[in-house]
């Protein structure tokens, strides 16, 4: 193909006796030179295409005809439009022109035009720089991420104690004779604190970007659940479905779980978009698998995305719904789940109507990952523990978080002595010996870490017996040291009973270093939308 390409460009422009500087240069000399330049354009990634004055796009080398063809056109043919148009501007202004171009979907590329227009004739480079612009688009996505992040995990600091307050003391309450009316509103008081608390979830989802626990998984089964569990919702709102599933693709080495909640954010997302347009609509899902990927398209025919909106899609907090009717992460989520997985997650507008989200996702292999150990988050109401009359010293620097714990042990008939600081604790341990100590991490002073090796140094069995309460699990020296040390974490807002659970582990001596770990990776890796958080802080003063 290519000699056939250089005839047709030796026919029209020859660029040989400009470029090699030679009066003299053979027509022999000339062919050779330009097979050379046009070899070297092929390794450089650059095509070359004449338009002559007909308009017909007779591109170079074989570059040039992979590009022309991306851009709509083929050989011979009249030039698309993106050619036509920087040549007319180049002959127009009587200088070169730059542009750049992406192409219509289904593969979508980036591709800048350099356009030289000269007596009639017109000389076109073509270059394909996607993967550069998706690096940088990635690398963008990832400062951006990473900047909002440190916010972040103070931010969640923050709201995790009063939030561990409410649902806390809402609990106590619905354990008491209430009439109907006020049961109601403390219930509903601790489901909107309960949803507050997912919403920080989500916040540091993304923040900590947990490393994903993996297995061998086939997409076309997780895709399906999704599709169940959104089937009735799709029958009510009366949108279609259509499913092309490849059957031969290869299973990933993915997180089943997260990969799940990527689906159900992108469908539902594309679902909303129907119903907010005309009030009904068709989802297309369509799997393809490749030499080393495997590739997820979920498509509506709403609106589309206006280019606006389509550049900041993944950026945190940004959305385009009403006030309090979303949040702004669940794309951001996505976006990390998949990077985390690397692959890479994209949206286009489709030409008819609608827009595409196309998930990549390497094909790789493992090995199976052992069954994970569950956590309950406990129910709202308060049931009677299964240990009582302890004396148990609670450490934290929030007063609301010392009051609650003292009201919970002391409905547990445990005795409990307060304090606000590592530093006032500390004192309280040197005077008395206490059956469980349940302590702050972050905390002004001495914080948790550092009183727990003061402990640990003076009395080792002493230090096995603390229970550590947690807003801050995205910080890495905190993380470190919590998957240190084996004694039990509970990640705020905690509920009363993963609380009571971490009293019977450290009690359970032989219990503690099988329990433990599990409370650990429970609050530690708590991130998804439905996990049951705990954690705790240090007190002041002392009470029985």
């Amino acid at each position: 193909m290519t000699d056939s390409l250089i005839g047709s460009r030796r026919r029209s422009m020859t660029l040989a006796p400009q470029t090699s500087g030679s009066a003299n240069s053979s027509p022999g000399q000339d062919a050779a030179l330009n097979f050379a330049l046009l070899r070297l354009a092929n390794l450089t990634g650059a095509g070359l295409v004449r338009v002559d004055a007909e308009g017909h796009a007779w591109p170079l080398n074989e570059t040039a005809a992979n590009l022309l063809e991306a851009l709509g056109g083929s050989y011979g043919a009249t030039a698309p439009g993106a050619l036509s148009s920087a040549l007319a501007t180049a002959a127009e202004t009587g200088t070169p022109q730059l542009n750049e171009v992406l192409t219509s979907p289904p593969v979508s590329r980036h591709i800048t035009v350099a356009a030289l227009h000269s007596d009639g004739i017109g000389l076109v480079a073509l270059r394909d720089h996607t993967e550069e612009r998706l690096l940088q688009e990635r690398l963008l996505q990832s400062e951006k991420m990473a900047s909002v992040g440190q916010l972040v995990s103070g931010v969640a600091h923050e709201l995790n104690n009063p939030l561990t307050g409410v649902m806390g003391f809402s609990q106590l309450l619905l354990a008491r004779e209430l009439d109907d009316t006020v049961r109601i509103q403390i219930q509903t008081i601790y489901g909107e604190a309960e949803r507050a608390a997912k919403i920080v979830q989500n916040l540091l989802s993304f923040a900590r970007r947990r490393r994903p626990t993996k297995e061998m998984a086939d997409v076309n089964a997780l895709m399906q659940r999704v599709l169940e569990l959104r089937s009735y919702d799709f029958t009510i709102r009366n949108i279609g479905l259509d499913i092309t599933l490849d059957a031969h693709m290869a299973r990933v080495w993915v997180d089943p779980d997260q990969i799940q909640q990527v689906f159900f954010n992108v469908i539902k997302n594309a679902e909303q978009a129907m119903i907010d347009a005309h009030g009904s609509g068709k989802l297309t899902v369509v799997t393809a698998g490749a030499e080393d990927s495997v590739r997820i398209s979920i498509s509506d025919d709403g609106p589309g995305i206006p280019p606006e909106v389509a550049r900041r899609i993944f950026d945190p907090f940004f959305t385009t719904k009403d006030a309090g009717e979303g949040t702004g992460l669940g794309l951001t989520i996505c976006y990390g789940i998949i990077d985390e997985h690397g692959g890479r997650i994209w949206t286009e507008n489709l030409p008819e109507a609608g827009s595409v989200f196309h998930i990549e996702l390497p094909i790789g292999a493992g090995e199976e990952r052992e069954p994970g150990t569950a956590h309950g988050g406990g129910a709202v109401g308060v049931t009677p523990s299964a240990v009582s009359g302890r004396r148990i010293l609670v450490v934290d620097d929030e007063v609301s978080i010392r009051l609650l714990l003292h009201d919970i042990l002391r409905l547990d008939q445990h005795s409990v002595a307060l304090a606000s600081s590592g530093l006032e604790a500390a004192d309280l341990v040197e005077r008395e010996r206490f059956d469980i100590i349940i302590t702050d991490m972050k905390m002004p002073g001495m914080d948790g870490a550092s009183f727990f090796r003061q402990v640990q140094e003076r009395d080792p069995a002493q230090a096995e017996r603390i229970i550590f309460i947690t807003g801050d699990t995205v910080s890495p020296d905190t993380r470190a040291f919590l998957q240190r040390v084996t004694n039990p974490v509970l990640a705020k807002p905690f509920k009363i009973g993963p609380l009571r659970d971490a009293i019977e582990a450290v009690l359970g001596r032989g219990a503690i270093s099988a329990a433990a770990p599990s409370l650990v990776e429970s609050a530690i890796h708590a991130s998804e939308p439905d996990a049951q958080p705990a954690k705790t802080t240090p007190d002041t003063h002392t009470s029985s």
